[in-house]
């Protein structure tokens, strides 16, 4: 198998299986004390449980982390402990654990518990062994029940790859793989458990993707075969839209997973939008890396690196990297070869705006936050605009300050940076957009729109106007005059507009 970093699977060299570390000996050597509290605690609980005649395993991504981090050596900030308790009814675990802290029972009819560490803050998972039933089409068509008398591997089995199905004993360290999971981890493969069980569940496709893109891994070909069987239009908007975060916020090249879901199909079944980009030429002569999709994948790519270096987060962080994502959507409507200066070329005017549309689509389409769409999208309309205005006069950039809200124009030359560096060569930070970007910093424009010196209640308190629609045009044309560096203060706005402007002077 070639694997996406270009390496031969016999070329990858393979690791001996060892234990992991135990909780006791991690919190020793742990520098953050919360961290090493949650680690005893968890210990502590795991001792009490074994002494009950029940055995606490850790589960899930925790163990899947750890067990990259030791074969990479890239470490991974995985600090969500998941505990699976065998050998004991829910109705006994649930009084062991009041032992130890608080406890929150939102999930019991899943058999599912919350503990609160009462040193750290922290909350854990503890449950018991879970069987599903499936009783209908889709994500939803599932019943659940807790067993805790089912075996390790009868639990595993229901898990969606076998790099998720690894457990291990947190008091001693030992790697449980009932699956094959270590193997697929240093093979970096992706491959389902159980294929039966795999084909329950469409929203897994999208697992698959995410997981394609945070750790780089290959999907195993029976695997991929399984995703593309699977419909996912009736996967709910909310989960994929979790998926989609995933992806892009913890991958540290969202183009992998984003070429998975093209080959899977869900960019076909799901995002149309995305899906035809991979038909869209452009003129080699400014884009070598070749078509939309290819230019996208070295955007997004790019993004990463921009929030990483800029330290961004949260809405920040979200809109630079769905508007790298989206920037060039609009390019599928308006691509066409046109002859110029007698040689026919690709372009794409007006793509700008064009992309307005199926960005708000795809984004409402994940259930993106409002508050990043509402940012995205003026940032997708007007990525060119350092091209189209390359050295803009102060009222020029004042203006484009406002046409930006509620984004920014930090947020815009970020943007701009990943379109300007997508197309697959080292980053170049220094853009022409950065250019502009650090004249906004000294106009003070380059996080919002210059706040207007003149406003409605000056026009009322100075001339003795009522408020009407002739307002609008008054304070548009005051606030060029403020851009221009025309007057400083409300009364000086108001001694320029009736001094300069005779057809305001008559509305006056």
């Amino acid at each position: 198998m070639l694997h996406r970093d270009g390496t031969m699977e016999s070329e990858r060299e393979v690791q001996p299986i060892e234990h992991l570390v135990g909780f006791y000996e991690q919190a020793h050597h742990e520098t953050d004390p919360a961290w090493a509290s949650d680690l005893r605690f968890c210990a502590d609980l795991a001792q009490n449980l074994l002494d009950q005649g029940g055995r606490a395993l850790v589960v899930g991504g925790f163990v899947r982390d750890s067990l990259i981090a030791r074969h990479t050596g890239e470490a991974l900030a995985s600090k969500d402990i998941d505990i699976e308790v065998y050998g004991v009814p829910f109705g006994q675990l649930v009084p062991a654990l009041r032992a130890y802290g608080e406890v929150n029972l939102v999930g019991a009819s899943f058999g599912i518990a919350k503990l609160t560490n009462p040193e750290s803050g922290d909350v854990l998972d503890f449950s018991i062994p879970r069987r599903d039933s499936k009783v209908d089409r889709g994500h939803r068509g599932f019943i659940v029940t807790g067993d805790p008398t089912m075996t390790i591997a009868e639990a595993a089995k229901r898990r969606d790859l076998t790099i998720n199905a690894l457990a291990m004993d947190p008091l001693t360290g030992e790697l449980i793989d009932e699956y094959g999971g270590a193997a697929d981890i240093k093979a970096g493969v992706l491959r389902a458990t159980d294929p039966e069980l795999f084909t329950d569940d469409p929203l897994r496709v999208l697992r698959v993707m995410q997981f394609a893109g945070r750790f780089g891994f290959d999907v195993d070909p029976p695997t991929a075969d399984l995703c593309r069987s699977l419909d996912l239009t009736e996967l709910p908007a909310e989960r994929v839209g979790e998926e989609w975060l995933k992806l892009i916020t913890k991958s540290p090249r969202p183009s992998v997973g984003l070429e998975v879901a093209r080959e899977l199909g869900v960019l076909d079944q799901l995002h149309p939008e995305l899906a035809v980009l991979d038909t869209i030429p452009q003129e080699s002569e400014w884009h070598p890396e070749g078509n939309v999709w290819n230019h996208t994948k070295h955007a997004i790519d790019a993004a990463v690196q921009v929030v990483q270096r800029e330290g961004l987060q949260g809405d920040d962080a979200l809109v630079v990297l769905f508007g790298a994502l989206c920037h060039d959507l609009g390019k599928a409507t308006t691509t066409a070869r046109k002859e110029k200066n007698g040689v026919m070329r690709i372009t794409a005017h007006g793509h700008e705006t064009a992309g307005i549309e199926p960005s708000k689509r795809f984004l409402e389409q994940i259930q993106m936050k409002r508050s990043v769409v509402q940012k995205v999208l003026p940032i997708v309309r007007d990525h060119l605009w350092h091209v189209h205005v390359p050295e803009p006069t102060p009222k020029q950039l004042g203006r484009f300050a406002q046409r930006l809200h509620p984004a920014s124009i930090r947020l815009w030359d970020l943007v701009s940076r990943c379109d300007s560096n997508g197309r697959g060569h080292d980053f170049e930070p220094t853009t022409r957009s950065h250019a502009i970007y650090l004249q906004s910093l000294d106009m003070a424009v380059a996080e919002a729109p210059p706040k207007p010196i003149v406003g409605g209640h000056h026009l009322i308190e100075l001339l003795g106007m009522k408020p009407g629609p002739e307002f609008g045009p008054l304070l548009d044309l005051l606030l060029g005059g403020q851009l221009d560096g025309a007057f400083s203060t409300p009364e000086e706005g108001i001694a320029w507009l009736q001094k300069t402007h005779i057809h305001a002077n008559a509305t006056l």
